[in-house]
């Protein structure tokens, strides 16, 4: 099998990835090369810049349109737009999500990717003070502000605490609403760590972002107002759309 390494395009005429050259416009973008309401280079600028074809730079062009970076005018080209959100996510002991992107005049969003009954990793069965192959919930839920994918988390709730939830959660809008509404739980934040990390393909393609898009990876656990430690969360935010403040 013939590997072919790709070379930075400043180096090599083999040119690179769609996903480098998305990365390289953003980042001008960012930095004001090009400015909000700015026409971008043709394609056939970007081609000869590059050393690519029209279809690899092309499918460049559209990542930033998907994650609303640019716009397309057909028979006009891409002009740059205003930054679709900046969130400025604040965490509290109590929050819920959808509370958060209410109070700053988003409309909070949720779409359930998958929802299963298994045996937590031991980790996380330790965290939750699980006995030996007792069983979890694990949620998997796709959250969005404005209609854009904002973070990805997976849950992982006890089912002892939570009998027949999975009855339960196929049209809602607040996790913590429904658990507080069918459970009488109160949710108080214990720890939470943070960590910058990059997404995998799965994640990229959810959250509608380059693979070497930056992302805050926020593990969290929960308890009840009884104590016990009901929930462990793992999420992923995206880092081109949040900034994330803690309050104590």
């Amino acid at each position: 099998m013939e590997v072919k390494v790709l070379k930075p395009y400043a180096d090599s005429h083999e040119g690179v990835t769609r996903h480098v050259i998305a990365d390289i416009l953003q980042a001008e973008i960012d930095s004001g090369v090009y400015v909000v309401g700015e026409k971008m280079p043709s394609e056939a600028e970007l081609c000869s810049r590059f050393k690519e074809n029209r279809y690899t730079v092309r499918q460049a062009l559209d990542l930033l349109v998907t994650t609303g970076v640019i716009r397309a005018h057909q028979g006009k080209g891409h002009y740059v737009c205003e930054k679709p959100l900046d969130i400025a996510y604040t965490i509290t002991p109590g929050m819920r999500f959808s509370d958060v992107i209410s109070r700053l005049g988003c409309k909070p969003g949720i779409r359930m990717i998958k929802q299963e009954i298994v045996i937590p990793p031991q980790p996380i069965a330790q965290h939750l003070l699980l006995l030996e192959h007792e069983h979890a919930y694990r949620l998997e839920i796709l959250r969005f502000a404005d209609d854009i994918p904002l973070s990805l988390n997976v849950t992982w709730l006890p089912e002892r605490h939570f009998p027949d939830l999975l009855q339960r959660t196929e049209s809602f809008h607040s996790l913590y609403e429904l658990l507080g509404r069918h459970y009488d739980i109160q949710m108080q934040r214990l720890w939470s760590t943070f960590q910058s990390t990059y997404p995998n393909a799965q994640e990229a393609l959810l959250l509608q972002v380059s693979p070497s898009m930056n992302l805050l990876h926020i593990e969290s656990l929960m308890r009840d107002q009884h104590g016990r430690p009901v929930e462990f969360t793992s999420a992923k935010y995206r880092g081109d759309l949040c900034k994330v403040s803690i309050h104590f």
